[in-house]
């Protein structure tokens, strides 16, 4: 008998039920791990820590998938794994290829989260007046909140600003992620025509998702 690896449909009941489902084995594994975590004592029970956490990595990414099997979204977080020879922690997931399929492709679309901790604003407003002032006019002013200096600080550097915002004073990296779907409905080239939940893919096949954490 062949096995039936047919996806659920989105918004259809089977999506549904199967999110629940993973939503209810993730808090079960969060239980589990903080239990573990509690009753800890010694070196000797990192073992136990080690496979809660496993455990519990493994639960957020069937969660991860299963809620954007049934709605197209992701939830606000990143699948993380550890790297003891960097300064912060990558995880990234890619689909496997198929050559023919790709060729299919008219449009991707890329989203990004990047989470930052504010842990001094007069300082990221300072900064941002500084970038505003030497843009020689090319960067409306005067910067008068946290908005406004991020707006500056992201475009006093060109393109790919937004993404050098950790190296700003008052502010520090927690976590990024970052998703390619292939996706038809691209925006238009007139912003007056974008709908106003331009951030949100409807449909579109997961083709690489990367997630990132920045640890102490």
């Amino acid at each position: 008998m062949t096995e039936d690896t047919t996806e659920p449909d989105r918004w259809s009941d089977d999506a549904k039920d199967a999110f629940v489902r993973a939503a209810d084995a993730l808090s079960s594994a969060l239980r589990t791990h903080t239990v573990a975590v509690a009753a800890a004592g010694s070196d000797a029970d990192v073992a136990t820590i080690d496979a809660a956490k496993q455990a519990l990595a493994d639960a957020l990414e069937a969660y991860d998938e299963a809620q954007y099997d049934y709605s197209g979204t992701f939830p606000p977080f990143a699948i993380i794994e550890e790297d003891d020879e960097d300064e912060h922690d990558h995880a990234h997931e890619s689909q496997e290829g198929d050559a023919t399929a790709d060729e299919n492709i008219t449009g991707v679309t890329v989203l990004q989260r990047m989470d930052y901790r504010v842990t001094d604003p007069r300082a990221v407003v300072a900064a941002g007046s500084v970038a505003q002032r030497l843009s020689e006019g090319e960067i409306e002013g005067p910067v008068t909140g946290l908005g406004d200096a991020l707006y500056a600080l992201a475009h006093a550097q060109g393109p790919g600003g937004w993404s050098r915002l950790a190296e700003t004073s008052g502010l520090e990296p927690v976590a990024h992620v970052a998703l390619a779907v292939a996706n038809e409905g691209l925006l238009p080239t007139d912003p007056d025509e974008w709908p106003d939940d331009s951030l949100s893919v409807e449909e579109g096949e997961l083709l690489f998702q990367e997630g990132a954490t920045w640890v102490d």
